[in-house]
């Protein structure tokens, strides 16, 4: 069983930490980082993003010595853990409030088959936080879409099933069934609306 390797990022002090995590996540500079030392223009500040040489630079500054790459492999844990927390969000939100009292299964499976397809495309490095939220507010749109088709579908049958009920409940009364026997048929069909 392979043992989880330290970073030296790990034995940054927290705060230093909280400052680069922020770095890597939200693109945020910090407001005491060194420009005159980068080779980024400060006119760039909330344009350009952190490189992985700028977040090493602010560490240098902050005096805590990190490599480059250090930071590389550590940015590439930390965003990787990042969508997938924003996806297991977006899945959470895509199931919240389907249960077996109030969808079908065929919501069911399809709510279950959108959240792992928004699992699978959030997870991948290609998509940037904005996309992520594009990509959750869609997958909320489609999950309500989800919900009403099939509630309209089962409102329709629940319709047709109300007016066949009907009928044939002047047919049996025409033929004289007993009132006892009508009501049972007439259970068991409004019983098809509610399953």
């Amino acid at each position: 069983m392979a043992r989880r390797t330290h970073s030296t990022i790990d034995t940054l002090p927290a705060d230093l930490r909280e400052t680069i995590t922020r770095m890597v996540v939200d693109a945020e500079w910090p407001k005491d980082f060194p420009w005159e030392k980068s080779d980024i223009n400060p006119e760039q500040y909330g344009k350009a993003k952190p490189r992985y040489e700028d977040i090493a630079l602010y560490c240098a500054f902050c005096g805590h010595k990190i490599s480059r790459s250090a930071v590389g492999r550590w940015a590439k844990e930390l965003q990787t853990y990042e969508r997938m927390r924003l996806a297991a969000g977006i899945a959470k939100r895509a199931m919240a409030g389907v249960t077996k009292e109030n969808a079908s299964e065929t919501q069911r499976a399809a709510a279950e088959m959108l959240t792992a397809h928004v699992i699978d495309l959030a997870s991948r490095d290609e998509l940037d936080p904005k996309e992520v939220l594009m990509l959750s507010a869609s997958t909320n749109e489609l999950g309500k879409l989800i919900m009403k088709s099939d509630k309209y579908i089962r409102e329709q049958i629940a319709a047709k099933v109300k007016t066949a009920s009907g009928e044939i409940k002047e047919t049996l009364t025409a033929a004289g069934v007993a009132k006892v026997v009508q009501k049972r048929i007439d259970e068991v069909l409004m019983g098809i609306t509610k399953s």
